[in-house]
């Protein structure tokens, strides 16, 4: 793998209009070209974007999983690091042949709840993944645990206790004596084990996979149900790991679970929740929701409105009413004088008989882009859009386009007519440079370089754009013409950013890279 010399004298930033002073003068970068096919990059987050360590330091990471043994950095070595910002750039290895590569990927990082993520690469296709790291003591709104370390003989023989404490909900669970841990091909697990128990309330359903509109779940009867939402009181799930990241699927035998029920909640007609009834139990397993047996609603010894089960499945679980949503819907189809829009248009349902909002949707305004609004609750609506983008705002007190009144569960073609022009666009371009006499050599250019932007007063970095050696040029509608951002570029950012210039005023619809190397002359 050729090293890309860069000397930070000869490659500046500039516009058509407005050169700048060079950020990083008297200092050389040396950043190896990135592996570009079976790459896996993994961005670690806090979960609560609001904490003060958004990005978490000092992660340990452990590869493990048959294939392990074909891992490699993003440059194809053994040295592995997390970068600055948060990205793990891995690969399985060029050499490395067997397809699929199956690897499980563990961080840890004190003061935080272990990550285990397994990851397939199927032939050379790369994966791009955010990890949601969660700080014991500043877990998202919505959310808590209880998490215990125990040996394997203590759970055999004591039995555990664990109890979440969530502010209207809670969950408790109880394993008695005579129980162990088992995995996927039911060998009992051995050494040190750490329970973990987290509880969902419905504001923290965005942690809990497949929570919003259900397809494909499986009833009583074992047959698959129509689509629904969960209408839901309540998720929990209960993981146990060892102190090799063995991962348990089951018990031996089943542990009794209570769940505190908010007494606030209410059925899917609007009456509120009361003992004797009973309500929906769920289980996810096999990447789908299976409906258990249906427990009733009690008192417990608490006093609270409680439900009382048991489990052996070791997986996420909920408590809901189905509420029907549209296997079929409409779909939008945008026409317009508009193509290669990067951006996106806020755009309201609005119901029709209560003029209230039932839904938002970010849409592209290219002429022919579609969107399909299946999977939503039957409902008469009309569609207004905004001049409001993703990136940058706009208005939201006039729509610029709406539609006609129209069934959410009616199979036909709504036009979105948009006459509104597309803003201007910003034309960026890498240039390399020559002596005279010497022309481009594309084969030692670097493969790609991701370049991304920060508005200004903003904390997080976006994608602009990339660029490859074969198109050296783009245009991108992200960059608001007259507004400052921050700006970095890099062949490879799991090793570092290679330019970094900030407060760029964006003054020309032109802005140019310019680099000067003789390794891509010839």
């Amino acid at each position: 793998m050729k090293y890309l010399g860069y000397s930070i004298l000869l490659i500046f930033f500039v516009s058509l209009f407005d050169a700048c002073n060079n950020p990083l003068e008297d200092v050389t970068i040396k950043i190896k070209d990135a592996l570009t096919e079976s790459a896996i990059n993994l961005t670690y987050r806090n979960a609560v974007s609001s904490d003060t360590t958004m990005i978490p330091k000092s992660i340990k990471f452990a590869f493990l999983g048959e294939d392990a043994e074909g891992i490699v950095s993003s440059v194809g070595n053994k040295k592995i690091n997390i970068s600055r910002e948060g990205l793990l750039g891995i690969a399985i290895a060029p050499d490395y042949t067997k397809r699929p590569a199956n690897i499980k990927v563990v961080a840890q990082l004190e003061g935080y709840l272990t990550d285990i993520n397994l990851v397939t690469v199927q032939a050379k296709t790369n994966i791009n993944r955010t990890i949601r790291m969660f700080k014991i003591n500043n877990l998202p709104s919505g959310m808590s645990v209880d998490l215990k370390n125990i040996d394997d003989k203590d759970i055999a023989s004591q039995g555990v206790n664990l109890t979440t404490n969530g502010q209207k909900e809670k969950v408790s669970l109880v394993s008695n004596s005579g129980i162990n841990v088992l995995d996927k091909s039911g060998t009992v697990l051995t050494g040190k084990l750490e329970l973990l128990l987290s509880h969902f309330e419905n504001k923290a359903r965005e942690f809990v996979p497949s929570n919003y509109t259900v397809y494909q779940a499986i009833g009583l009867d074992n047959k698959i149900l129509p689509p629904f939402e969960f209408q839901s009181y309540g998720f929990f799930s209960i993981k146990i790991i060892n102190d090799k990241f063995e991962e348990a699927n089951n018990l031996s035998k089943p542990c009794s679970v209570n769940i505190e029920i908010n007494e606030d909640s209410y059925h899917t007609n609007g009456t509120r929740l009361k003992e004797g009834e009973s309500i929906p139990f769920w289980v996810y397993a096999n990447n789908t929701w299976k409906m258990l047996a249906n427990p009733v609603l009690k008192r417990n010894t608490n006093g609270k409105l409680s439900i009382s089960t048991s489990i052996s499945s070791l997986s996420y679980y909920a408590l809901g009413e189905m509420f029907p949503v549209c296997e079929k819907g409409p779909v939008l189809v945008v026409n317009s004088a508009n193509k290669g829009l990067d951006i996106y248009h806020y755009s309201r349902l609005i119901e029709k008989s209560s003029g209230k909002s039932v839904g938002d949707v970010y849409l592209s305004l290219n002429n022919g882009a579609r969107y399909s609004l299946a999977g939503r609750r039957k409902n008469t609506v009309y569609l207004q859009v905004f001049n409001f983008n993703n990136q940058y705002g706009g208005d939201l007190t006039k729509p610029i386009f709406q539609t006609e009144a129209f069934d959410l569960c009616e199979e036909k073609t709504i036009p979105v007519n948009i006459a509104t022009p597309s803003p201007q666009p910003i034309n960026v371009e890498l240039i390399i440079e020559c002596a005279k006499g010497q022309v481009v050599n594309n084969a030692t250019v670097p493969a790609k370089v991701d370049i991304q932007f920060q508005p200004k007063g903003a904390s997080d970095w976006r994608d602009l754009m990339t660029l490859t050696r074969n198109q050296l040029k783009g245009s991108t509608y992200k960059l608001k013409y007259g507004s400052t951002y921050s700006i970095r570029a890099s062949p490879n950012p799991a090793q570092g950013w290679l330019f970094y210039k900030r407060d760029t005023l964006i003054n020309t619809t032109n802005y140019r890279f310019y680099i000067e190397n003789k390794d891509y002359c010839k």
